[in-house]
């Protein structure tokens, strides 16, 4: 499939990487020409350097021929005119990132349907459900939600006296039939293990673990981790994200304290958190912080626009009290710090986002992805389709190798614990840790 990405930041880049290995033909157009030398040397893919608004420039990379153009550029307009322009050379699919919250929302846009954009993405909505989502899952880090939240992927850092500790996963199986969970995945230091019934659990392990949402309190226990009831959360930073984070959580009735720097910012937050505590102030400084109550936030999280800001707020959010402690990165090569430093999670609107976008790219046979953080492996949710190889095919005859391995398999209301004897049938959802390089595999066995 030919695919046009329109800017090479962060997420470009990215998305750009991760579907050339999936041997698609890969153009990119990016104005920076230290960055097209990038994507030209790193990626060994054509980069044409000119503005992803231009026809021309469009023309160049072969719009004509392109079943997909995907325009995630720093500035809104030039995303959404470039999309409008490939909607008229008669690309199928049309995917355009906006930051500003009116574009994404305003009627009148339709989604951005009446331009003729399949998915118009606000990657500041796609970071708050996600601060959300580990807000409210207490003693993870990484919380994925599959088969319409029924089914949870979960990141937990393996302490020392977890009751996992030195046991082979073939010991739990007792625990495993009782609790019906599976561990998908390891991070160990810069490793990631695919893990076999042999795999002893060390403490300081990054265990991903794949289960029904009823089982994961006690999953949690038995990794060594509690799951208690947020109730008072505190807020480093007012912006957008900052905002709709507090919205919710005020929205639930719980406890939100939100401290901004910018006196004028503060006003405004005024004006829509009718319930929350609005302090302004600094959050990197340690005694403010102790007077207005972060010894006693069930959770603190930093939103600021400074990553290393962040980095320090919640650093000494955790330092103080806060039992959990959340960080926003803009820069991916800071999520390594997060685990070291005793923070609990790291928020990278990059994997976000590009997550998203991959999911709309694969749509069809894939109904959700979540990709681990700084690793190459995704956890795909794909549905089986009639008339597809799965279908009616045991797991140990599909052939997958072991760059990709089944968590789970949602039937109906039930939650099946994958054996090699298992057959697919027709509408389960499978629930996958896969690498790239099992992608294509993944998608002729899924596809129609």
């Amino acid at each position: 499939m030919k695919v046009i990405v329109i800017g090479a930041g962060e997420v470009g880049y990215h998305i750009a990487e991760r579907l050339s290995h999936e041997s698609h033909d890969i153009v990119v157009i990016e104005r920076s020409p230290e960055v097209c030398r990038r994507v030209q040397e790193n990626l060994g893919l054509p980069a044409i350097e000119a503005d992803g608004s231009s026809p021309r420039a469009l023309e160049e990379a072969g719009v004509r021929d392109a079943a997909m153009v995907i325009a995630v550029a720093d500035v809104d307009e030039v995303n959404i005119v470039a999309c409008a322009i490939a909607h008229q050379y008669g690309v199928r699919t049309k995917i355009a990132r906006v930051r500003t919250i009116e574009l994404g929302a305003h009627p009148i846009l339709a989604g951005g349907k009446v331009l003729g954009i399949d998915l118009l993405i606000n990657p500041n909505q796609v970071v708050a459900d996600e601060i959300l989502r580990v807000i409210k899952t207490t003693g993870a880090a990484e919380v994925a939600d599959f088969a319409e939240g029924r089914v949870q992927l979960l990141g937990v850092k393996i302490g020392p006296r977890a009751p996992v500790v030195n046991r082979r996963l073939r010991d739990l199986r007792s625990v495993q039939s009782s609790l019906r969970f599976l561990v998908v995945g390891i991070a160990r230091g810069e490793q990631l293990v695919v893990p076999t019934a042999d795999t002893v659990v060390a403490a300081g392990d990054h265990v991903y673990v794949v289960s029904r949402r009823e089982f994961i309190p006690d999953i949690l226990v038995l990794l060594g981790r509690s799951q208690g009831t947020t109730k008072r959360v505190f807020i480093i930073g007012g912006g957008r994200i900052g905002l709709q984070v507090a919205q919710a959580l005020d929205a639930e009735g719980l406890t939100v304290t939100v401290m901004e720097r910018n006196r004028a910012r503060c006003d405004e937050l005024a004006k829509h958190l009718a319930r929350a505590r609005i302090i302004h102030g600094d959050g990197t400084h340690v005694r403010r912080l102790l007077e207005e109550g972060i010894s006693e936030a069930d959770a603190v999280a930093t939103i600021t626009d400074d990553d290393p800001a962040n980095l320090l707020a919640a650093l000494l959010g955790k330092r103080h009290g806060a039992k959990k402690a959340i960080a926003l990165f803009k820069r991916p090569d800071l999520i390594p710090l997060v685990e070291s430093l005793g923070i609990d999670a790291g928020i990278s609107p990059r994997l976000l986002t590009a997550s998203v976008i991959l999911k709309f790219v694969r749509r069809g046979r894939v109904v959700s992805v979540f990709q681990l953080p700084e690793s190459e492996a995704e956890t795909l949710e794909v549905v089986v389709l009639p008339r597809t190889p799965a279908a009616g095919r045991a797991l140990d005859a599909l052939g997958l190798g072991p760059d990709a391995l089944v968590g789970a398999i949602v039937r109906g209301e039930e939650v099946l614990v994958p054996e090699r004897d298992t057959t697919l049938e027709v509408g389960d959802h499978v629930i996958l840790l896969t690498l790239p390089r099992a992608i294509a595999e993944i998608e002729r066995l899924f596809g129609p």
